[in-house]
């Protein structure tokens, strides 16, 4: 039995690894930040702060593969991905060269947004860290898209503002998560084929879906609002049409979300 350890793992993706490994009979250990983190009674939780390095020389003791989820794009200098990544890969080299398996962003490489920039720079320093290592770039998750809109929804004026132009083949975070699964137990495979999702929608035809599914009466507002999030949504760097191998539609997503709470 395998022990693998997860840092994000209270995370979207994280949490769901985490399941996803216990349901096939691995032991877990998370790394993080919370006192008390959400995660099963079973899971083996190591308490540290990656921007720091702390506890990180316990985490990654006795351990056959890390999965690193941890990122946090809103950070000035984006501390968790880059000095967060140092440290853990410092920490990981002082034990049995454990495989790592990094979960990172479609069209990094063809893009100056920079938290782009901060992945590409993460995945640079895992392809030359020497440990084993395997990592896997995904479009962006339909809960993404979600908040955007959300965030853009203006009830009392039965309107939803959105930033005009964008495109997203948006997948699932349960597929992504099964396939980081997958590639742990698979051993290190270098870069993987990216994972897209099913389809392409414009951000005016997911906020059409939104508002069927949701049964919202509301206006679509599309505005030229600018960002360099937007532009490299409008750019294309996110659709890999060749990789669309996510099977859980925009609409699909909306109505598990629905039903689920």
């Amino acid at each position: 039995m395998s022990t693998i350890l997860v840092t994000g793992g209270t995370g979207g993706v994280g949490q769901l690894v985490v399941q996803f490994l216990i349901d096939h009979d691995h032991n877990v250990r998370v790394y993080t930040h919370q006192e008390n983190p959400p995660v099963p009674e079973e899971i083996e939780v190591c308490r540290g702060d990656i921007r720091t390095g702390s506890g990180l020389k316990e985490a990654t003791a006795d351990i056959d593969a890390i999965v690193h989820c941890a990122s946090n794009y809103q950070e000035e200098g984006f501390t968790t991905d880059i000095r967060g990544t140092q440290h853990l890969l410092q920490a990981a080299l002082q034990h049995d060269l454990p495989h790592i398996v990094y979960i990172s962003i479609v069209g990094i490489d063809k893009s100056p947004y920079p938290y782009y920039k901060a992945k590409l720079e993460v995945e640079h320093m895992i392809e030359h860290s020497g440990l084993p290592w395997t990592i896997l770039r995904a479009t962006q998750f339909h809960d993404l898209v979600l908040n955007l809109i959300k965030q853009g929804e203006k009830p009392e004026e039965k309107k939803i503002v959105i930033p005009a132009g964008m495109r997203f083949q948006s997948i699932d975070k349960l597929e992504v998560a099964h396939r980081l699964v997958d590639l742990v137990e698979r051993g290190a495979c270098g870069h993987v084929p990216a994972m897209g999702g099913p389809q392409v929608l414009t951000i005016e035809e997911m906020a059409d879906i939104y508002m069927r599914v949701y049964q919202r009466e509301c206006v679509i507002h599309p505005m030229p609002l600018k960002s360099p999030l937007y532009d490299a949504f409008r750019s294309g760097v996110n659709i890999v049409l060749d990789r669309a191998v996510g099977h859980i539609t925009w609409e699909t997503f909306l109505r598990n979300r629905l039903q689920n709470g």
